[in-house]
């Protein structure tokens, strides 16, 4: 079971929050339950590195907590969700009756969804096309398919208008659904088996323990007073301050989730984001620059630990690595024999060697200390799904709504760095053309190892296996001895086919959606659009069919690059074309040397991985296939930089059976026929021609936002399907 759900810093504390309450997981039977979100603001405080002191916060939550519970659920339960909304009221400056789809606004007002999981998009379930106002309430029940895959997925708040600063101000959660199908009783699961079952040690079969990392990015700042727009900045470095006992809130996107011209001498002429510039760290669980997996606890060395990692920020890709810290340069002697006091020494140590440092400072001392052995990562899962083979990573990309499942077990006691690895910017979603090219290593956690049995240094296998991926198929293979002769085979090169979820989608391609993301600039305003149009809630933007494969090309212009998400149903990597129009895969799957050579490798594991989340790199496109399955209904597809979603970069997706597929080819001409007619004669009568959603859509017009109630609302009042 969940090992940690919330770690503590240095000193052990977590800063204001009822951390039992706060860090406690829900369910870990995973029966049928119900949960109670209660979205109100929070008030506690997060330690800012920089000044190395905690700054008060006042934000938007779930139960008055930095992160909502960690939720376990089965395949085959429901899950009840009270969602009550005890956020101040709307006013009409801050939601309009009218709102601009493309104006982020309405921002007390939210909704609930439950990313990457396959349930139904429509009434009470994963109906994202509801807004609860201030005051309202709404019961939300997701019935998991018996077939589901256990995995790692996340929930989080989703009301267009309002989702990323929700979002970062810490309204998410994660939700792991467990499973118990063994690959013995495939045959009576349809199939199915759970990578679950197997991870255990070998002599007590007792399950590895398992972490939740919830990252998340909360680009709080502090106000001069309640009229001012920008946050309170030091005068030489512009990084976010709280003087004098101020409080730190998330009050607007113009200077808080944005890109804007940067102030730094250093960055003159530079559009950079607000979150490079504010200083601000992403924090762990709720916490900044935790300590793991306690502040006096360890973990054993040689000791298989299920990560669990969950990208729930918006404001910067992470670059997950574990570094062993060399403490030798600092007059700190870590061989031999590495108990609870060396650790204890060396943890006051380097927290005392990186307080009070301002980001680039606190880069040059981790340079220092990061420097030892790097500690491979075992990714068994990506986004929830299991993996057909385990994949070794010595750097694990994540951007905003990733999830990647690793196994690591540190090799020798002592104290080790858990870092946000520096990398190119063009690797990034800060990417933007003329900005500066450079992400700096940034510090995520220190995790302290104690005894245990150490990671043998394996002789060279002829495949080039690491000691990690060594050991770890020794202890898989020995603890499931008992396995189909088939899948213990498998198991010994690492391979986890029989616990896949997903197999390579067969069939012919019904349509094929070019989809590109872009920001147009053309006008001197920024417009978020997807195939140059910005986001319609009375629009659907594609309609398919129900049990069809669709191939989706994905691209990014190359002014910056944008995250691909959709609901519902999960997509399979088919092949990756760089800005050349060429396949990053060579004939193997594996990456060429051209790709190789940009220095980035971030997809090179991806190919025929299935996803429901992408980050796609400026000038490049993936070709993605995926089935509709099991569901009709609407739902949208958008950039998961949640800021540039709530600025329009969102579509409307509507699947259909396949007779209402066959009724649309006979009656849509009808309804083009008869559109045509109705704008002929207005224009006959002086009127501008006038698209009607009840001809094209089946819709009637509606205000785009209601004004303020007290109970659930929608964009357009047909749309909310209740």
């Amino acid at each position: 079971m969940t090992e940690n759900a919330l770690a503590r810093l240095a000193d052990g504390s977590s800063r204001g929050f009822n951390s039992a309450r706060c860090a406690s997981g829900d369910n870990p039977g995973g029966r049928s339950t119900s949960l109670l979100l209660d979205v109100q603001y929070g008030a506690y405080s997060l330690y800012n590195p920089a000044t190395n002191a905690y700054d008060k916060v006042n934000l938007r939550s779930y139960n008055g907590c930095p992160m909502g519970p960690t939720v376990s659920i089965n395949p085959g339960a429901t899950l009840r969700v009270s969602l009550r909304n005890d956020l101040p009221a709307e006013t009409a400056s801050t939601c309009p009756a009218v709102m601009d789809p493309t104006t982020p606004a309405c921002f007390n007002t939210v909704n609930l969804h439950l990313h990457g999981l396959h349930v139904s998009p429509s009434g009470h379930a994963d109906n994202v096309l509801l807004h609860i106002a201030p005051g309202g309430s709404f019961q939300y029940r997701y019935d998991i398919p018996a077939n589901h895959p256990a995995g790692t997925f996340w929930y989080h708040s989703h009301s267009h208008g309002s989702t990323a600063i929700d979002v970062t101000s810490g309204m998410e959660g994660v939700l792991i659904v467990r499973g118990t199908r063994t690959a013995a009783a495939r045959g009576q699961n349809g199939g199915v088996a759970d990578i679950d079952t197997i991870l255990h040690r070998p002599v007590t079969k007792a399950a590895f323990p398992e972490h939740v990392f919830l990252f998340q990015q909360i680009e709080y700042g502090c106000f001069q007073d309640a009229t001012a727009t920008a946050p309170i900045a030091d005068p030489t470095t512009y990084a976010w301050r709280c003087p004098g006992g101020k409080v730190g809130e998330l009050r607007n996107y113009t200077a808080q989730l944005n890109f804007i011209a940067d102030p730094r001498p250093a960055y003159a002429g530079e559009f950079n984001s607000t979150w490079s510039i504010s200083g601000r760290y992403t924090q762990i669980n709720g916490v900044v620059q935790p300590v793991f997996p306690s502040s006096n606890g360890v973990v054993p060395a040689g000791e298989i630990r299920r990560l669990r990692l969950v990208h729930g920020g918006n404001r910067d890709s992470i670059n997950f690595k574990i570094v062993k810290a060399d403490l030798s340069a600092f007059g700190m002697n870590m061989t031999g024999t590495v108990g609870t006091p060396q650790l204890d020494a060396a943890t006051r140590a380097v927290t005392a060697l990186l307080s009070g440092k301002s980001p680039a400072g606190q880069t040059t001392t981790l340079d220092r200390i990061c420097s030892g052995e790097v500690v491979e990562q075992e990714e068994i899962a990506v986004d929830g799904l299991t993996r057909s083979a385990i994949v070794e990573k010595a750097v694990n990309p994540l951007n905003p709504g990733y999830r990647s499942d690793v196994l690591v077990a540190f090799p020798s006691p002592g104290l080790y760095c858990i870092l946000d690895e520096a990398a190119d910017a063009a690797t990034t979603v800060n990417f933007r053309a003329g900005a500066s090219r450079i992400k700096d290593r940034r510090l995520l956690s220190f995790a302290r190892v104690g005894p245990g049995v150490n990671i043998p240094e394996y002789a060279t296998d002829g495949a080039g296996h690491t000691k990690y991926w060594q050991y770890l198929r020794n202890q898989l293979t020995t603890a499931n001895a008992d396995l189909p002769g088939d899948v213990l085979a498998n198991l010994r090169n690492l391979n986890t086919t029989a616990f896949a979820p997903q197999t390579e989608i067969a069939g012919v391609v019904s349509q094929k959606v070019p989809t590109v993301f872009s920001i147009d600039r053309s006008t001197g305003v920024s417009r978020f659009v997807i195939n140059g149009e910005s986001y319609d809630p009375n629009r659907i933007d594609y309609t398919a069919t129900l049990g069809t494969v669709d191939e989706w090309r994905v691209s990014a212009s190359a002014a910056g690059g944008h995250i691909f998400h959709i609901h519902i149903n999960p997509f399979e990597v088919v092949d990756i074309l760089n800005g050349a129009g060429t396949s990053i895969y060579d004939t193997t799957g594996a990456c060429t040397a051209a790709e190789i050579a940009t220095g980035d490798t971030q997809y090179c594991s991806l190919y025929h991985v299935f996803r429901d989340t992408m980050f796609i790199k400026a000038g490049y496109t993936a070709v993605l296939h995926t089935k509709y399955e099991d569901y009709t209904g609407e739902f949208v597809m958008h950039c998961h930089i949640l800021d540039h979603e709530d600025q329009g970069m969102m579509q409307n997706i509507r699947i259909v059976s396949s007779k209402t597929a066959m009724w649309r080819k006979l009656v849509d001409p009808i309804l083009a026929a008869s559109r045509r007619t109705e704008d002929t004669v207005r224009l006959w009568a002086g009127l501008p021609a006038r698209r009607s959603p009840l001809l094209a859509n089946g819709l009637l017009d509606a205000p785009l936002c209601r004004a303020p109630s007290s109970g659930p609302t929608s964009f357009s009042g047909s749309r909310s399907r209740l």
